[in-house]
């Protein structure tokens, strides 16, 4: 099962992914896809890969070795809805975020987040163009250009931790296949104010 890996991203989510490869890939799985269908939270378990982990969604909670790790999910080419403020649960997940870009917006007291899916190269910011309904944006190739070369995988989650803005968390990820290590994290607070 889990190996504690949940309470253990729950606890310090920031030194989770600086340190270990978090796959989000079975997120969307058809199996997945179905039990997350009409649902705006859903319990998600981190399943260790060797070194490595992913994440993944059980039928029951009692399939749950270690505590559930309730969040939000942005589905491929899709959206989700959270509170701005005082939310119930702390965490925001995507697809793998690899060429990927999300879309932050404004409704009332809640932020939508719309995820936007195979980019091929870096963009304009989204919430610069005039007349735009988004406050902000964050895309996997404002980070990933240069002296990379190989398949250079991203996982991306929203964490909303006490007293602070809801922040992007992008893990680069490098590595040939089953000996993928984190390369970079970068984090920065979402602009919704």
């Amino acid at each position: 099962m889990a190996s504690r890996l949940n309470l253990l991203f729950q606890t310090a989510p920031r030194q989770f992914l600086e340190k270990t490869v978090l796959f989000t890939d079975e997120l969307t799985s058809p199996e997945a896809t179905a039990l997350m269908r009409n649902r705006l939270v859903h319990h998600l378990d981190l399943q260790p890969l060797d070194t490595r982990a992913t994440a993944r969604v059980l039928p029951s909670l009692h399939l749950y070795s270690d505590q559930p790790l309730t969040s939000y999910f942005v589905p491929p080419s899709g959206s989700t809805l959270f509170p701005k403020y005082d939310p119930p649960y702390r965490f925001v997940f995507f697809p793998e975020f690899t060429g990927c870009r999300l879309l932050l917006r404004s409704e009332g007291d809640w932020l939508r987040v719309d995820c936007e899916e195979r980019l091929a190269g870096s963009l304009p910011p989204a919430e610069a163009e005039p007349n735009s309904p988004f406050m902000d944006s964050f895309a996997y190739w404002d980070y990933t250009r240069g002296e990379l070369v190989g398949r250079i995988r991203a996982t991306a989650i929203i964490v909303k931790e006490e007293g602070e803005p809801w922040t992007v968390m992008m893990q680069q990820i490098v590595g040939t296949e089953g000996f993928e290590v984190v390369r970079s994290l970068f984090t920065r607070p979402l602009n919704y104010f």
